[in-house]
């Protein structure tokens, strides 16, 4: 049998049994925007990659709502300071739900992240259809890294995008809002031997973290969101450190690096420019290999 097809028949439970060990973070309806933010910009700490919005206002936990760092970041924007603040929940979440049994393959779960281009998605128990726990497109690289695939990772990276080291944070956001990437490379431009060198990578939660910050904050209060147009991102966000690969590193080695938390994407170095490579596109692009990248990976880096 076509390894592809028997890895997304796997049950999801069987596929990821780790995230029923875990505790699942879910926020209310009424619950404020500077809470739902605050899990999402330490997530990669504490696993978090969306959160679900519960409820509890009929005599159960109802799922009704998901949000993600992008829809909080998008929110952050429109708004201003200090309007986002008194946000609620049930006015940042998309109403798409799209839970799904433990006891399902995990076909289906790859089939709702293709739909509506968002890599997480809450889980429930057969018995009672209490949500269990969430599953994200990280969780599954470990079933990835165990199955042995040998080919080259070159074929699922993409072009990184990078900006000049001295780019405004303002103008880096806006334009990962509309390219819809989440990783962005930052460079040091030599204007003397035109070589520009890769210094690190930003992404939506360093971002996310620096707008929630006590500095970040006393920008946008003194200043407003203008004040985001005035300082760099070299100074002000603190940046990832690249783990850097080689073209022809397996899938799966490339799997096992991405589980480490501090690794939200790799770094391909080829010729004059790199390439990057995301959780999503490992899993999304090894199992759906009809896809091209999207949301967390590819188009989206």
């Amino acid at each position: 049998m076509n390894r592809n097809i028997s890895l997304e028949d796997i049950l999801i439970k069987d596929a990821a049994p780790q995230i029923f060990r875990r505790p699942f973070l879910f926020v209310e309806p009424n619950s404020r925007l500077l809470k739902i933010a605050t899990f999402l910009a330490i997530g990669p700490q504490i696993y978090v990659d969306g959160l679900v919005v519960i409820d509890k206002g009929r005599g159960k936990e109802e799922p009704v709502g998901r949000i993600s760092s992008k829809q909080i970041i998008s929110k952050i924007l429109n708004l201003g300071y200090p309007e986002w603040l008194e946000l609620k929940a049930s006015q940042i979440m998309d109403s798409f739900v799209g839970t799904i049994e433990m006891d399902s393959p995990l076909s289906t779960a790859l089939e709702i992240f293709e739909k509506t281009r968002f890599a997480f998605v809450p889980i429930i128990a057969k018995d009672n259809s209490v949500v269990a726990a969430s599953l994200s497109i990280r969780d599954i690289l470990p079933l990835i890294a165990k199955s042995n695939i040998d080919r080259p990772i070159k074929d699922l990276c993409s072009p990184l995008i990078s900006v000049d080291k001295n780019t405004s944070i303002r103008t880096a956001l806006d334009f990962m809002m509309k390219e819809g990437i989440r990783n962005i490379g930052i460079e040091d431009n030599d204007a003397n031997n035109n070589n520009n060198k890769l210094l690190r990578i930003i992404n939506d939660r360093k971002i996310l973290e620096f707008l929630l910050s006590h500095n970040g904050r006393e920008i946008m209060q003194r200043d407003g969101m203008a004040g985001l147009a005035d300082i760099n991102i070299i100074n002000h966000l603190d940046m990832i450190s690249a783990t850097k690969i080689k073209c022809y590193t397996t899938i799966s080695n490339a799997a096992e690096l991405l589980m480490d938390i501090h690794n939200p994407c790799l770094i391909l170095e080829e010729g004059q420019g790199n390439s990057i490579v995301t959780p999503w596109d490992i899993v999304m692009r090894t199992l759906r290999s009809n896809l091209a990248g999207i949301e967390d990976g590819a188009t989206t880096n």
